[in-house]
């Protein structure tokens, strides 16, 4: 009876954590111009989007959204109306991760480094990435935008 209320509590607790093991790229309007990968975030298990972006304002955690409200951002406006459209026009790209990954609903460090806290979408990334022990390393890439090298 114990141990199917310590599985019982561990659904639970699971069911409330945003899980991905994907990420998506997209390329905003100044992206666009500079062919740079400048928006990031996960694709969660149910194919809603989860994000955090500093265009946003400061300091706001991330945001789950589907692809049509992603769209209304602003600085999104030009993507196709769907995913497969956006890929073919060089405005969306999908990654698939080595492993799983629990995505936050708030804002994060590094859990060895406190200084590095997520500002933006590539930095909230890249420590969600290296807290759930996948090397974040290639958004320091030539052909993205979204964290400093220095990170």
């Amino acid at each position: 009876m114990k141990l199917l209320f310590e599985n019982w509590r561990g659904y639970l607790k699971e069911s409330d954590e945003d899980i991905s093991d994907t990420l998506f790229f997209v390329k905003s309007s100044w992206g666009k111009k500079n062919n740079k990968w400048d928006h990031v975030g996960f694709i969660l298990k149910d194919g809603k989007m989860k994000d955090m972006s500093g265009h946003r304002g400061e300091m706001v955690n991330p945001i789950i959204s589907t692809w049509e409200e992603m769209r209304q951002d602003p600085v999104l406006k030009h993507i196709p109306e769907n995913p497969e459209e956006a890929e073919k026009q060089g405005l969306y790209k999908k990654i698939k991760l080595d492993k799983e990954v629990v995505v936050p609903d708030g804002i994060i460090c590094r859990i060895d480094d406190p200084k590095k806290k997520a500002e933006n979408c590539g930095s909230f990334v890249f420590n969600v990435l290296y807290n759930g022990g996948i090397d974040p390393d290639f958004l320091k890439g030539e052909e993205y935008a979204v964290v400093g090298k220095t990170f």
